[in-house]
């Protein structure tokens, strides 16, 4: 963790997946902590995100209209923070991914798991860190998805972009 840390402090680029994402907030990371389901059961299935901030190096290639689709499979995958550091997150632009139904509204029965705002993935205020509780590996080929989706390979994409520029 050591390691980890030094990097983050170095502005290098750091993403956490699932658990790296609840990692990443028990190191103070990112803000906020990973909780159990709401419905207190694990979850395995597929979930659409809006991409709510595409101004990072994990989603400057993801147009702000798209409408992601991304597996979960998770037990502690409901973000919390609260009220006051929501309001810091949302004023600072750092909520990069959020819950949605097919159409993009941010609904109840859009967020798989709870998290408050129905927040999916946050980055931290100098942009080098992301926490995200959905899988994009598992949807980077269409191979690997039962919807034909590849929408997991953006965030990939636009790492390596920020890297090469």
């Amino acid at each position: 963790m050591k390691y980890v840390k030094q990097a983050a402090e170095s502005d290098i680029a750091i993403l956490g997946i699932c658990n790296g994402f609840q990692i990443l907030t028990e190191m103070n990371l990112l803000p906020g902590i990973l909780l159990k389901n709401s419905s207190l059961m694990f979850i395995c299935d597929w979930i659409n995100l809006k991409v709510n901030n595409n101004n990072t190096m994990f989603s400057d290639l993801i147009d702000k209209t798209s409408i992601l689709r991304m597996p979960i499979a998770h037990n502690e995958g409901r973000y919390y923070i609260n009220e006051l550091e929501l309001k810091d997150l949302i004023k600072h632009d750092q909520i990069i991914f959020q819950y949605v139904d097919d159409k993009g509204n941010t609904t109840k029965n859009s967020n798989p798991n709870g998290s408050i705002y129905n927040i999916a993935a946050i980055c931290n205020k100098k942009r080098n860190i992301m926490g995200i509780m959905p899988h994009p590996e598992r949807a980077s080929d269409k191979l690997l998805s039962p919807y034909n989706t590849n929408d997991g390979l953006l965030i990939f994409k636009s790492i390596i972009n920020h890297l090469r520029n």
